[in-house]
């Protein structure tokens, strides 16, 4: 369930052994990204080939970072598999025997950014279930759509949520394959049916701590079972449209009627915060106007649809796999 992460430590010991006695003499395990930034690979070939990347970074107190998605850097670039309790562990122990760092050191290195996130299998399709959720429960969060996901973040983008339709994003490739490894993972993975839900809290550990109760690496081995309920709460919070499909049906064939039609879909569409954030790009003195002739028109959204329950329901049942150890 852990992809993207962010981790640090201030503690020089560490930043100096990393920093001298590692990657300047060994770069069989490092490739230079840009100064003060090394690429660890993970030792998969080809297109599988991922990458965490280590920054030193020089200040009044040095510090040592490290980030990237640790879910593709165990099971691989072009894989599609979330990181199962035990794998997380797995994958920060290897990373610390890279490192050659004693057993639990990466333990103590605070997280500023976390993503949470699930490939899915849900009973509908995922490119419809994406154009049908329209707004976030928060109303600091955002809309944007993009290629393949739909988006909700706050201003800060501290927090944001994302909404994957990877039989889009993976149909979307197929003009750009660049090996027979990525065609034939296009081929086997460009009719399934995937949906993914992600969740990142970022910009500082005070961020992850309020949100996930999570505040270092070690937290995340201990307590992973709390990402499993901070994801339940995340995806209660997408709003569904109520009613799927609008249909133009007249009473006086006016011009007027047609115009609120209109009004009705674009608003669905963009979500209820979409359109406040759409108006608010309008010059001062129409903006209170355009709120006025739109005040009866909002976002049709409700609860307890059948498209909603069935979703989350799903997302629910899947989830809770990843959280169960072999060993306690």
């Amino acid at each position: 369930m852990v992809d993207n992460l962010t981790a640090k430590t201030y503690d020089l010991r560490i930043v100096s052994h990393i920093n001298d006695s590692f990657i300047k003499a060994r770069p069989r395990y490092f490739k230079f990204r840009c100064p003060n930034c090394y690429l660890i690979s993970n030792g998969m070939g080809g297109n599988s080939e991922a990458f965490m990347t280590i920054e030193i970074r020089k200040g009044f107190y040095d510090d040592c970072r490290i980030f990237g998605s640790i879910r593709k850097w165990y099971h691989g670039a072009l894989s599609e598999n979330d990181l199962h309790w035990e794998e997380f562990i797995k994958g920060i122990n290897t990373l610390e025997q890279i490192l050659e760092l004693p057993e639990k050191t990466l333990y103590k290195w605070g997280i500023s950014k976390l993503e949470v996130g699930l490939n899915a299998k849900i009973p509908y399709d995922s490119t419809y279930v994406k154009t049908q959720i329209v707004g976030f429960k928060r109303s600091s969060y955002k809309i944007g759509d993009f290629e393949g996901y739909r988006k909700f973040a706050t201003k800060s983008q501290d927090r944001i949520a994302k909404i994957y339709d990877k039989k889009t994003e993976i149909s979307k490739k197929i003009g750009l394959i660049k090996s027979i490894e990525e065609e034939q993972f296009i081929q086997r993975t460009k009719n399934h049916n995937i949906f993914r839900p992600e969740f990142t809290v970022q910009k500082g550990k005070a961020n992850v701590r309020d949100d996930i109760g999570i505040e270092t690496i070690g937290d995340i081995v201990v307590h992973y079972p709390r990402l499993l309920a901070y994801f339940l709460r995340q995806i209660k919070c997408f709003q569904f449209k109520n009613k799927p499909d609008f249909e133009f049906k007249p009473e006086k064939g006016s011009v007027m009627e047609f115009t609120d039609y209109l009004l009705n879909v674009a608003i669905n569409y963009l979500g209820a915060v979409g359109v406040r954030d759409a108006i608010s790009q309008l010059a001062p003195n129409y903006q209170s106007d355009a709120r006025r002739k739109i005040k009866k028109l909002t976002v049709d959204t409700d609860y307890d649809n059948q498209l909603r329950r069935d979703v989350i329901r799903a997302l629910q049942n899947q989830s809770v796999d990843l959280f169960r150890r072999k060993v306690l």
